[in-house]
């Protein structure tokens, strides 16, 4: 096999090579890459998903691979007609090459893919990895509303109506509820619960907001530009910087940034240090808080799979993981946080 736009390395070309050849798939192969050429030229991440998802039931982790490999060039022309440029494109696919690394880690060496649900949307050109960070323009999709002060800028956050939340002011599940949140949209103003953008949290009170000062700028349905970020190398803030510039040329309509992540816990200002890219990373944003069953922080400081008990059993031989589990032992909760910005020169 010739060298690929995905970074898969030769002896995980030979690897899916043996496979297509020992297996036999039937009359269904050829239409599946039929359909999956079709979907991914429509920029259908959904049906681009399905597609894989069957593939990798029906005949294990190393199909996904084989699939997307057949359908290099209609890839390659999605991007091409979308103006994307090549070393963007490229940078972005190796997302694929990352996710084969991660389940060889995880599954003592084997080859294959299991996140076909998330590179769907790699394939379809629906994220772009511009620098070091990656963006997605989808609908906000948190249930929050964010308003601008007509005279001095000043932004707020507000909660939308029945979200469950501890008595502190994070997402929790009904049945552990300390309070749920009220929301009334009337003529001249909105009485709801404020968030904390500082802390992640939601106030307990509700606060009014008097429409004639404040300019609605963002709900749940408007398209707002997703941050990721992906493994690799240090988050630096002139990489940072250097991102978000680039994104306001890709995405010169929306200044608006969105992203979920353990990266954005206030709880790290008590496991790093003042000058640690984690830190200024995460004070760039204004936080909110979302549901979450782990705390991210768990799985990629100490492991896939991992809860509580199993982090404070961890031999840890990082300073990052065992100042996490002293702060565990001494009551800090981690939470998994949302948060934006919204200038994305800043």
């Amino acid at each position: 096999m010739d060298r690929n736009v995905f970074g898969l390395g030769t002896h995980q070309l030979q690897a899916i090579e043996n496979f297509l050849s020992s297996t036999n798939f039937g009359s269904d192969h050829t239409q599946r890459v039929a359909d999956l050429s079709t979907s991914i030229s429509n920029r259908d991440t959904s049906k681009t998903a399905t597609i894989l998802s069957d593939a990798l039931q029906s005949f294990g982790t190393l199909y996904p691979l084989a699939l997307i490999l057949e359908v290099e060039d209609v890839v390659k022309s999605v991007y091409a007609d979308a103006g994307i440029d090549d070393g963007v494109r490229d940078a972005t696919l190796s997302d694929v090459r990352l996710w084969v690394d991660q389940y060889a880690s995880q599954h003592n060496g084997a080859i294959g893919l299991d996140r076909v649900f998330w590179i769907s949307r790699h394939l379809c050109a629906n994220i772009l990895r511009l620098g070091r960070l990656q963006f997605e323009a989808k609908a906000f999709g948190y249930p929050y509303q964010l308003f601008r002060h007509i005279k001095d800028d000043t932004m707020v956050i507000v909660a939308g109506g029945g979200l469950s939340c501890d008595r502190d002011g994070y997402l929790i599940d009904d049945q552990h509820a300390a309070f749920y949140t009220s929301f009334q949209d009337e003529t001249s103003q909105v009485s709801a619960h404020l968030v904390n953008t500082t802390q992640g949290t939601i106030d307990r009170q509700t606060t009014q907001l008097n429409l004639q000062d404040y300019h609605l700028i963002a709900d749940s349905e408007t398209v707002v530009l997703h941050l990721h970020i992906p493994s690799g190398s240090p988050l630096t803030p002139s990489s940072v910087d250097e991102s978000l510039a680039i994104a306001k040329i890709y995405f010169p309509s929306i200044s608006f940034v969105v992203c979920s992540s353990w990266l954005l816990d206030p709880a790290l200002d008590l496991v790093t240090s003042q000058e640690s890219n984690t830190r200024e990373f995460m004070h760039r944003f204004r936080k909110f808080p979302v549901m979450h069953e782990v705390p991210q922080i768990y799985e990629r400081v100490f492991g896939f799979g991992l809860g509580e008990t199993e982090v404070l059993a961890y031999n840890a031989t990082s300073s990052l993981q065992r100042r996490v589990q002293q702060a565990l032992i001494s009551g800090t909760k981690f939470h998994t946080t949302g948060g934006y910005v919204t200038n994305l020169s800043s």
